[in-house]
């Protein structure tokens, strides 16, 4: 199956120049996961978040706010591609992605 969306994903930006492959919540936290363990702790740190989102979805991450998802820190990060400028909000300690994407 995995193989399969990233097949989807890859054709979509071959053929279409502003299509980007949405991110399901857990493969974000997967990525994050080796930097967690190598750190030693539970958390990923902002810049490891920010790393990874920008490989992810092959994007800069040009703006990074603070904020809060129901009571738990998040940041929302402003991306920005060659072909558009979009944000996306994730949890700050374990890397889920929340929305946008």
């Amino acid at each position: 199956m995995a193989n399969l969306r990233a097949l989807g994903c890859a054709i979509g930006v071959l053929l279409c120049p502003g299509f980007a492959c949405a991110a399901p919540a857990q493969t974000l936290a997967r990525e994050l996961a080796p930097a967690r363990t190598l750190a030693g702790g539970d958390s990923a740190s902002r810049d490891q978040l920010i790393e990874a989102v920008e490989k992810r979805y092959h994007a800069r991450v040009v703006r990074v706010a603070e904020t809060t998802v129901n009571g738990r820190p998040a940041l929302e990060l402003r991306l920005l591609s060659e072909q558009r400028v979009w944000n996306i909000v994730v949890d700050a300690s374990s890397g889920q992605l929340l929305s946008g994407g």
